[in-house]
């Protein structure tokens, strides 16, 4: 693994927004009296709880998608491809908690968005970064064999 490229240090903090983002609560609601919290692993009231698969499995594939693109290194078309996958795929994660927080949302009940949720846009921000030195270093690849 070459840990000198900015990019991979990019992907690899990437990868670890989107595993401490499934261990914090994405959205708290309080209805009368009951306070539920809704993430990636915890789900419910403090009796029962259970993972929100949808969460789970958005913010899983993110997680494994970023470190496979990391040990992609010998291949940046594939490596850009990745990245520009878990960018479409931390969007698609944004957009699932925040139709979670409309669809919950009832009259009686306060739906909290946690700050949590700006993990995943870290990540987005921090995927474009990684995204940018890999197309860097393929422009210095086919420049230096087009110079020979």
């Amino acid at each position: 693994m070459v840990i000198q490229r900015i990019q991979t240090l990019f992907l690899l903090l990437s990868a670890i927004l989107i595993g401490v983002f499934a261990f914090l609560p994405a959205l708290t609601i309080q209805s009368l009296g009951t306070t539920c919290q809704l993430g990636a692993i915890y789900s419910g009231d403090g009796v029962s709880t259970k993972p929100d698969l949808l969460l789970l499995s958005l913010s899983g594939l993110i997680f494994v998608l970023s470190v496979i693109a990391i040990f992609k290194y010998k291949n940046l078309k594939q490596q850009m491809q990745l990245c520009a996958i878990n960018i479409v795929l931390s969007l698609a994660l944004l957009l699932s908690v925040a139709a979670l927080a409309f669809a919950l949302k009832t009259p009686t009940a306060v739906v909290e968005i946690g700050l949590g949720n700006l993990l995943p846009l870290l990540s987005i921000i921090s995927f474009a970064f990684a995204y940018r030195g890999i197309k860097h270093d393929k422009k210095l690849l086919s420049d230096s064999n087009r110079i020979r």
